[in-house]
């Protein structure tokens, strides 16, 4: 469906975390970034783009992002 955000995370059992979010047009993605960083306790450390980032905005695209965990 056109139009539904979504943010995907997904921690493995050493504690890294991968987050995807798709169904935000271009570099909007970008702007969950603070907000899955709050959520998971860490910083990203690594970001891949998908081939849909780089499509006109009336499509979705996906941001897949990786971060470090912090503990304490």
């Amino acid at each position: 469906m056109a139009g539904n955000k979504q943010i995907i995370i997904a921690i493995d059992k050493d504690g890294y975390v991968k987050a995807e979010v798709s169904g935000v047009p271009g570099p909007d993605c970008k702007k969950y970034l603070s907000l899955i960083e709050e959520i998971v306790n860490g910083k990203a450390t690594d970001e891949t783009l998908t081939a849909e980032y780089y499509q006109q905005s009336t499509s979705s695209q996906n941001d897949q992002t990786s971060l470090n965990q912090q503990n304490g």
